[in-house]
């Protein structure tokens, strides 16, 4: 087996964003269905804009483009965004992707953000801080945001009891193993992350691998942070499900409405 030296950047997001959508199920429709609901509820219809804030794989932005949003992804990664316009070249829709940093997005451009994820990679106070503004002033007056971050406590619970996730697929390309192994630190409510892939394509097996941080966010936070830039009429669960309350699992999804004027930002 080889082992590869830990890279620069995170594997999950350049060498195998190819596999993304392998290694992560998610219920895409069914949550876009919800998503799509909620924004309904408050106003936002099909044929608005809306940003895919960290938008991976592009796979909700071409399911939500579907149901007639015109919907546009951001990523960091240049590879997730390459794999996101060949999906969305395959399907019908107005989803369009760019490679973007959702710390500097354009101002009074969209009905509605979506940021499924993303936060939990702001580590400093600062950054965490000035996502929440971006986003206010990204919006339109009585814009909508929809996110969803790790809930602490909950986190905090489920990785000591299972520290330990692996899962494996088959590829064109081979065998692929994803291994992720969490430890706590509790002082700093940061989860320490040690990934490994494992490629085998029945001559060799490569492993890549790669540590990092995330850093948890508790109820209070998110809703100082909302309340601070303009966000009310906020709303918790703990899915893309409105039946799932908040508590009950180790997200947090969150719906809040700009009700403000830019100025007090």
């Amino acid at each position: 087996m080889i082992n590869r030296p830990t890279p620069s950047r995170r594997p999950f997001y350049t060498d195998f964003a190819w596999a993304f959508d392998l290694l992560i199920d998610r219920p895409v429709a069914k949550e876009c269905g919800v998503i799509a609901t909620w924004l309904h509820q408050r106003g936002v219809r099909p044929g608005a804009a809306l940003l895919d804030a960290g938008c991976g794989t592009g796979r909700y932005s071409i399911e939500l483009s579907r149901r007639g949003y015109v919907v546009h992804g951001i990523d960091a990664s240049p590879e997730l965004i390459a794999e996101a316009n060949r999906a969305a070249g395959t399907r019908s829709g107005s989803a369009s992707f760019s490679v973007g940093n959702i710390l500097a997005l354009p101002a009074n451009r969209y009905d509605a953000i979506l940021c499924r994820g993303v936060l939990n990679d702001f580590l400093e106070d600062s950054d965490r801080n000035d996502v929440f503004v971006a986003f206010a002033q990204a919006l339109r007056p009585a814009g909508v945001l929809i996110l969803d971050v790790r809930e602490w406590e909950a986190t905090a619970l489920r990785k000591a009891r299972e520290p330990l996730f692996r899962k494996s697929v088959p590829t064109d390309r081979g065998k692929l193993t994803f291994t992720s192994v969490t430890r706590l630190d509790s002082e700093h409510q940061r989860l320490l992350i040690s990934e490994r892939h494992t490629l085998d394509d029945g001559r060799e097996e490569r492993s890549y691998d790669y540590s990092f941080v995330m850093r948890c966010w508790t109820r209070d936070e998110v809703h100082f942070h909302l309340r601070a830039c303009g966000f009310t009429s906020i709303d918790w669960f703990g899915a893309y499900d409105p039946a799932i309350v908040p508590g009950s699992a180790d997200r947090l999804v969150v719906v809040g409405q700009l009700t403000v004027a830019k100025d007090l930002i």
